[in-house]
């Protein structure tokens, strides 16, 4: 079976090098479907599989009334939505099996945009301009495999640079898609778990992962850096996990001191209780915000306990004020579930270096967390305090023993 890979380009301004890319992928024994995202006029010598007029009735308006709006932004995001509708469409219908797009910021965002709406797994390759060092990809990547090459050279015209770039895309899209149709899969054994950690967390989470790879579950681990959790939230959403352990927070906890770990979308925590999947929860590492290097510190900030962690990371310990915000958080997302939820409070710290003697310790800021946690969260959630720290293998046993009892 010959593997199909959907390419999207505006071919109002990228036609002859679309119609290169296409002709090099079907060389190298792969079909393709084009998709035309252009706005200002159609092709004058490629037919594309899915026209530009197709792509904005999709996204709710005729291309002729949406260039009457003479308003760019509004076209771009009509397009998005369009070609987003089309190309999930396409594959629920299994026409491709890898996704390519080629452009500078405007075909970078609708491309990429259409890949955020793909599932994990499929292949996607994103031929940009922009794709350099200075640029931010957040907005691009997104909690997405999204594979970034950078063009180098302006995607304008033909000539022997962009020739390279565009021939070993074309082999790289082509290679991932007959890599991934070959190989055999391992499959999820249906004991998929997902479990948030951090640095300051990672004994007690390595402790949870062997305890569950002992019962014969699979423990996929998500860095709680702002992206890694709302991954984890989508990938919950698309059904990969029996069940979750999340027991680090921290994104939640930047997300109130405007730290550079916030999450990145606000929908943290909130995926397992809507999906109906089994979840543990622990306030891991909510007791600190990370922030810059130590010099680019507030003086207020100076004056809190904190750690450098690295010449441009800092850990701040959270005021009383930022924990008690945190704990109403915690409580509000976590009263949103029906069943198949449990906390577990450890009572003696919540991340390494709030123990007892070390840095970040600070017993009053504690009981505010907790005090404010119990005082908001709702009676019909079960809540277990534990007189230990979070990384404690009192503590760790307990979740994983409560985590066990609730998935069987």
């Amino acid at each position: 079976m010959i593997p199909t890979i959907l390419i999207i380009a505006t071919l109002d301004t990228k036609e002859e090098e679309t119609n290169y890319l296409k002709t090099v992928i079907e060389e190298k024994g792969c079909n393709t479907i084009l998709v035309d995202t252009g706005i200002l006029s159609s092709p004058k010598k490629v037919k594309p599989d899915v026209s530009r007029e197709e792509v904005a009735l999709a996204g709710g308006i005729p291309i002729d009334k949406l260039l009457a709006t003479g308003n760019k932004g509004k076209c771009i995001e009509v397009m998005i939505t369009g070609a987003k509708s089309v190309a999930r469409k396409l594959y629920d219908e299994g026409k491709f099996a890898g996704v390519i797009g080629i452009g500078g910021a405007q075909g970078t965002n609708i491309a990429t945009s259409v890949m955020r709406n793909l599932p994990f797994g499929l292949p996607k390759l994103m031929v940009s301009t922009i794709a350099c060092g200075t640029t931010t990809f957040g907005p691009f990547v997104g909690t997405k495999d999204v594979t970034m090459m950078h063009s180098v050279v302006d995607v304008q015209g033909i000539n022997p640079l962009i020739t390279r770039i565009f021939q070993n895309a074309a082999a790289a899209i082509c290679g991932m898609v007959k890599n991934e149709l070959a190989q055999d899969k391992e499959q999820m054994n249906g004991k998929a778990v997902a479990m948030s950690m951090l640095g300051t967390t990672t004994p007690g989470a390595l402790r949870a992962k062997e305890l569950l790879e002992e019962k014969g579950f699979q423990v996929v681990a998500f860095h709680q850096n702002g992206t890694g959790g709302i991954a984890m939230e989508d990938l919950i959403q698309e059904g990969f996990f029996k069940g979750v352990l999340d027991i680090n927070l921290h994104e939640l906890a930047d997300l109130v001191a405007g730290g550079l770990h916030a999450a990145i979308k606000d929908y943290r925590l909130e995926s397992a209780s809507k999906a109906g999947s089994p979840q543990i929860i622990a306030p891991g590492s909510i007791d600190y915000t990370v922030q810059g290097p130590v010099d680019s510190l507030s003086s207020e900030m100076k004056k809190r306990k904190y750690i450098v962690h690295n010449p441009t990371l800092t850990l701040v310990r959270l005021s009383n004020d930022e924990i008690r915000e945190v704990a109403k958080l915690l409580a509000n997302k976590i009263n949103q579930a029906k069943d198949l939820v449990k906390v577990f409070l450890p009572l003696k710290g919540f991340s390494y270096p709030n123990r007892e003697g070390l840095e970040l310790w600070d017993p009053e800021g504690n009981k505010v967390f907790l005090n404010t946690f119990k005082e908001y969260i709702a009676s019909s959630i079960p809540v277990e305090e534990v007189n230990a720290h979070i990384n404690d293998r009192q503590f760790i046993d307990r979740v994983v023993a409560s985590f066990l009892k609730m998935v069987s």
